[in-house]
């Protein structure tokens, strides 16, 4: 039987080829595009072709995924493409993550500031912050809580509990995460819409797939 993590990792990989899948580079990708991606995928972890994934073999592409991560990083600080990455390159790609995470750090201040600083003086009172503590507290325990009801909703990999996953299985999981992604019912996916709010859900909603006027 598939263990919790092995369920995570399973369905990561399925979500690892949304993005990958934009194969017209139009900047969204569609569900035909979505489970063309997935159809490798999973062609590509079935090594013995008999049409059903193994623990070792979802472990395989799983091991495969974070190579490919590592070696994507690895590029990325290799600024003159020489295979080798000096301390100076290094240096820089360090220098550009502390540059990200600092605009990031102003940008929650900014907007912490113009939410909290009621009196306007550009300085959080200890009352102000207070307040802002609360609202965090708030946020918190309403993330836990949306948290709890997509592990609750999470559809199963291995639905028969036999130890494989079948390409039937996968493709119920597929179509599941796409549409559990797709947060406005649009048929498409979007840079960033999985961690927009939550639209209408459902089978009949407009554009999910199996819907009418939905993908397929």
């Amino acid at each position: 039987m598939f263990r919790p993590l092995l369920l995570a990792a399973a369905a990561t990989t399925l979500l690892a080829a949304g993005p990958a899948a934009d194969i017209n580079q139009d900047g969204q990708v569609t569900y035909a595009e979505f489970k063309a991606a997935g159809d490798a995928r999973f062609s590509a972890a079935d090594t013995n072709f008999d049409g059903q994934l193994t623990r070792d073999e979802m472990r395989t592409l799983r091991a495969n995924d974070r190579a490919d991560k590592a070696r994507e990083r690895f590029m990325k600080m290799d600024a003159n493409g020489d295979g080798a990455v000096t301390e100076a390159e290094m240096q820089a790609a360090r220098a550009t993550l502390q540059e990200k995470r600092g605009e990031r750090r102003d940008d929650r201040r900014e907007k912490a500031m113009e939410r909290f600083d009621t009196n306007g003086d550009g300085e959080l009172s200890e009352a102000e912050r207070q307040t802002a503590r609360e609202a965090a507290k708030e946020r918190r325990q309403a993330r836990k809580g949306d948290r709890k009801e997509r592990r609750a909703e999470r559809p199963r990999l291995d639905a028969d509990k036999d130890g494989l996953v079948s390409r039937a299985e996968y493709d119920a999981m597929g179509e599941a995460l796409f549409a559990r992604m797709d947060r406005n019912g649009d048929g498409v996916l979007t840079k960033g819409e999985a961690r927009k709010p939550r639209g209408p859900r459902g089978p009949g909603r407009p554009g999910a797939p199996g819907a009418p006027g939905g993908q397929p």
